[in-house]
């Protein structure tokens, strides 16, 4: 899924497209509905290409989709920059509270964070990208429509055992042997499917290729980008949230989709999550058969609940003129 446009920010290149489907309908008198898809880690928005497909094979809408700094295709980046970063001893920062700074300042480039009625986008967040997105809420004042989060980690403690050790000790996973690197992503990438079949159709190549490289140079790049995101997640950036019970301040409704083969995130973490929305949290999807990546386990399933969310939430909104 190519990513043709950059916004630059704080030394990153983001990447990003807007996409728009050849379709209107009558019901929103042609204006398409607005949606933004964020992921998580360590992935890319590539895993939202069969569902951002249907939507603009099958209805009205107008998708921007990105890249995170530091994932996927906005790996760029500018060490002239006079916003050079460092975090736990890595150049650029990709935790998720720059995440959520990224997010706000791109939803603002294009006009897109809610601060006008008829440009108000639904959002749906994927795995981190829950925690970001809702940081981009409470704590930069962007608005939504609505919120979809899917297999977010919203609560502590954050990470399993393999995540708590890379970022115990990143720098030995910098060190490891590319061969022996790229079999720990992939095991990463497994884990995170309930049906391995579904990676053996080309997709757990997918996933890998943005973290490794036949070229040593390039290599020895992907494998250190993969080791920060790691290292560079911070418990902080969900207890601030946390500590202030503000999750309870969220200003739009809420819908929560859990795979219910999971093994990354346990069922009373989302159950934890719900609770602390409160009554914003209008409607919940556990879907059989999915871990994870229930977008790849189960995509026709994560279509419809995405879909019918779209609907029931649905008002005419546009976009600004986009940026070429």
């Amino acid at each position: 899924m190519d990513l043709p446009l950059t916004h630059e920010f704080q030394g990153w290149n983001i990447r990003y497209d807007v996409k728009q489907s050849r379709t209107t309908t009558g019901s929103n008198r042609g204006q398409p509905q607005c949606v933004v898809f964020v992921h998580g880690t360590p992935w890319s928005s590539i895993v939202f290409k069969p569902i951002i497909t249907a939507l603009l094979a099958k209805g009205s809408y107008q998708i921007l989709v990105y890249d995170l700094p530091g994932y996927g295709q906005s790996q760029e980046y500018n060490l002239d920059s006079n916003t050079t970063t460092s975090k736990a001893g890595f150049l650029g920062d990709t935790s998720v509270k720059f995440q959520a700074e990224a997010l706000t300042e791109l939803l603002r480039h294009l006009g897109l964070d809610g601060k006008c009625s008829n440009t108000t986008p639904s959002i749906i967040a994927h795995d981190i990208a829950g925690t970001i997105v809702l940081r981009a809420h409470l704590l930069h004042d962007c608005n939504f429509a609505t919120m979809m989060l899917a297999e977010t980690n919203c609560v502590l403690p954050w990470g399993d055992g393999f995540y708590k050790l890379a970022r115990s000790e990143p720098q030995a996973f910098v060190k490891l042997p590319p061969k022996i690197f790229e079999a720990v992503v992939r095991a990463v990438i497994q884990s995170a499917c309930h049906d391995t079949n579904v990676l053996k159709t080309g997709w757990e190549d997918i996933l890998v290729q943005p973290w490794i490289s036949s070229d040593g140079v390039e290599a020895e790049d992907r494998q250190r980008s993969f080791v920060r995101q790691i290292a560079q997640a911070d418990d902080q950036d969900i207890s601030e949230m946390l500590e202030g019970d503000l999750y309870m301040h969220v200003r739009c409704d809420v819908k929560i989709v859990w795979g219910e083969q999971d093994q990354w995130i346990p069922r009373q973490k989302i159950e934890q999550l719900i609770k602390m929305l409160g009554n914003k949290a209008k409607e919940t999807a556990f879907i059989p058969d999915a871990g994870h990546l229930v977008m790849l386990d189960q995509p026709e399933r994560f279509a419809i609940e995405v879909f019918d969310w779209l609907i029931h939430h649905q008002t005419p909104q546009s976009f600004i003129q986009m940026l070429s």
